[in-house]
């Protein structure tokens, strides 16, 4: 391991083994963060897994019965339509930060029953639409909760991952790099302190030696 290119003074030993200590709590830090990432995205995962199995199922009837309305009314009939359906109100999405990685937090649109009442004129137009077409449309609708939390889960695993890939990298840099080259680094220090120590005790019991001998 190729060690740090400083000089070989008390003063950097002394900093150098603070620096490690520093090195190795930051190590602990993100091992923990790590951990909590880890756990958090497997949560994550296996629960938009079984949602997108859920939803993928139900969206499969929701598509039949588009299929027939189109089959029924054409693609101009489905547009006018859908120009008479109403909109579905704006989509609240704000963000939380979860060990340090923000990922968003969707609420889903007002109940019908916290909505505004439709005007007759749309309640007709609906009405008018045929079996298929509203059955489709009121499938897509209830599906949209359902889509919106899916959509929150699997940008959240996408971010909770990416940020797991970098303190991972980080983590393998400590402890491959920075950690092994400060411990060679304060080792071989310490031992040429020690030799120079040696060999000032040697000369000053020489010097002593020369001293005792001379008349």
């Amino acid at each position: 391991m190729p060690r740090l290119p400083v000089p070989v003074t008390k003063n950097n030993l002394l900093r150098l083994r603070g620096d490690l200590l520093f090195l190795g709590a930051g190590r602990d830090l993100l091992d923990q963060k790590r951990e909590f990432l880890s756990d958090a995205l497997s949560t994550f995962e296996r629960e938009a897994r079984a949602l997108r199995e859920a939803t993928e199922s139900k969206l499969v009837t929701a598509y039949e019965l588009l299929a027939e309305a189109y089959a029924a009314h054409g693609e101009a009939g489905l547009a006018r339509l859908a120009l008479a359906a109403q909109p579905l109100e704006p989509v609240d999405v704000r963000e939380r930060s979860m060990m340090g990685v923000v990922v968003p937090l969707v609420r889903p649109p007002a109940e019908p029953s916290e909505r505004q009442p439709e005007p007759a004129g749309l309640r007709a137009a609906a009405g008018s639409s045929g079996l298929a077409a509203d059955a489709a449309a009121a499938e897509l609708r209830a599906l949209t909760p359902s889509l919106l939390d899916l959509a929150e889960l699997e940008s959240s695993c996408l971010r909770l991952a990416r940020e797991l890939r970098a303190v991972q990298r980080k983590l393998n840099a400590l402890e491959v790099v920075h950690i092994p080259a400060h411990r060679e680094t304060i080792r071989f220090i310490a031992d040429q302190l020690e030799e120079r120590e040696r060999e000032q005790l040697f000369q000053l019991k020489r010097i002593r030696s020369l001293e005792e001998r001379s008349p």
